[in-house]
């Protein structure tokens, strides 16, 4: 269904009000989104669909002679921009789909400055679009970032995302050292490069090529510390380099309880 309307003249100002057809106009039901809580697998997928979709089709907010509207661009005629982009005039068609006529609010005054109430309602008229249009895409955009950073830290410190509010930060950091002086040599945010700098030094210590290194655990537990051996030449042949990785856990506060136990 369309509204028949008067076209208003390119600006921001025009000469007459446009009269509204009663008969046509059609009142249209407010069916907002489903609102997806973030614990929801896919909240932040729905809140991406909906930004793509005001990216495709912009509001306009449009202020003439105490007629406060808000357009799809899409049926804006006669628009013009600056270098920016920003719309600096325009035309509001003579006919729409009643789709296209987002809102409409009859102000008491024309200008701004000249009532409390109809400016708080140009307000927020402007920053309800302006949400809509521009900060979400800015918000979206810095919780990809934020992400990112998250991704860092977790590769860096495997756990250090996943801490519950509230609770000492606690994070695993892997030390390299020998168990004759037990001298550390190195610390590490992962195992792989606590190894790796116990394997170079072991390589460093034999001079022997053709060893192969392994890591043997102390027990079964996930955290156990581990010692390096080589192997070889011979099929039978296994040497203890000394070199061990030890698991220490790094906390942000003093536990007296926790060292009591230890």
């Amino acid at each position: 269904m369309e509204v028949a309307r008067l076209s208003l003249n390119p600006g921001r100002r025009s000469t007459a009000r446009p009269p509204m057809d009663q008969e046509n106009h059609v009142t249209i039901p407010h069916n907002p989104p489903e609102l997806i809580q973030p614990a929801h697998p896919d909240w932040l997928t729905a809140i991406r669909d909906r930004v793509q979709a005001a990216h495709d089709d912009p509001f306009f907010v449009t202020d003439c002679e105490g007629d406060l509207s808000v357009w799809r661009q899409s049926a804006l005629t006669h628009v013009t921009r600056n270098s920016d982009g920003e719309i600096t005039g325009w035309s509001t068609p003579p006919s729409y789909k009643v789709t296209d006529h987002i809102l409409e609010i009859e102000l008491d005054t024309w200008d701004p400055g000249e009532d409390p109430l109809d400016d708080q309602r140009r307000t927020d008229i402007h920053d309800l679009v302006t949400a809509r249009d521009h900060d979400r895409p800015c918000l979206l955009a810095h919780i990809d970032q934020l992400q990112q950073r998250l991704d860092r830290a977790e590769a860096a410190l495997p756990g250090i995302t996943q801490l519950a509010p509230g609770e000492p930060v606690k994070v695993t950091i892997y030390r390299t050292e020998h168990s004759e002086d037990l001298v550390p040599l190195g610390h590490y945010t992962n195992r792989d490069a606590a190894r790796a700098h116990g394997e170079a030094l072991a390589k460093h210590d034999t001079k022997q090529p053709g060893l192969t290194p392994g890591w043997i655990p102390d027990s079964g537990s996930p955290d156990a510390a581990e010692e390096l051996s080589v192997f070889g030449p011979g099929e039978d042949d296994e040497d203890s380099t000394g070199y061990v990785v030890v698991p220490v856990t790094a906390t942000s506060v003093y536990e007296p309880d926790a060292e009591a136990e230890d």
